[in-house]
This record gives C-alpha cells, sequence and structure tokens, in this order.
C-alpha cells in the first residue's frame, strides 16, 4: 500500500502537468468600445478646460466647443445603438453636454 502511494507521488514529482493556452484572437463579433473611450477622453479634455484660469481668445473656445459637440454624438451613437461602453458613453455625453453649454455661454458674451 504504500509503496503504490509513494509510486504515485513519485511519478507526480516527476511529470508535473503543465497547462498552456493558446493565443487565440477575440471573436469577430465581438466590438470594441473605442466610440465610448473618444467620448469620455474628449469631455473630460473639454471639462479640465473649463478650469483654466487664462485668457481665452475665441478660436479657443470654439476649438473646445468643437471637442464637446464630437464627444457628445458619439456618446449618443453609443448609447442609442447600444454599442460597448454604454456607462462611458453615458458620462461623456453627461460631461460634454454640461462643457457644451459653457462654452456657448462663453462664446455668446
Amino acid at each position: 500500500m504504500k509503496r503504490q502511494s509513494l509510486a504515485r507521488n513519485v511519478a507526480q514529482v516527476k511529470s508535473p502537468q503543465q497547462h498552456f493556452t493558446s493565443a487565440t484572437p477575440p471573436p469577430a463579433n465581438v466590438r470594441s468600445p473605442w466610440m465610448a473611450i473618444i467620448s469620455l477622453v474628449l469631455s473630460i479634455v473639454c471639462t479640465l478646460a473649463l478650469f483654466d484660469q487664462g485668457e481665452w481668445d475665441l478660436e479657443t473656445i470654439q476649438g473646445l466647443g468643437l471637442f464637446s459637440v464630437v464627444a457628445l454624438i458619439l456618446g449618443i451613437i453609443t448609447i442609442n445603438t447600444k454599442r460597448p461602453g454604454y456607462g462611458m458613453a453615458i458620462a461623456g455625453t453627461v460631461l460634454s453636454g454640461v462643457s457644451l453649454l459653457v462654452f456657448v455661454g462663453l462664446c455668446v458674451n
């Protein structure tokens, strides 16, 4: 009895089991949340730009307003088509909407 269990233990030590996973590409039907990520990043840039204390010229305000519009459009498209990154798209849409309202207010002044 002892000899059999000792032989099994020695066999297990001599040949350790190795588990390898193959590097297979993801399935073709999986979509990446690139639109939601771009929406969130652009809206964060626009929101952080609101805290800048320097003087802004009209071109800067228009450029940041354009970033806000692009972020808003990409966020709305992501939300309406139920693409991956739904939460990021909502956050990007809210932030870009607030930033856009501020930039429009600055352009009117």
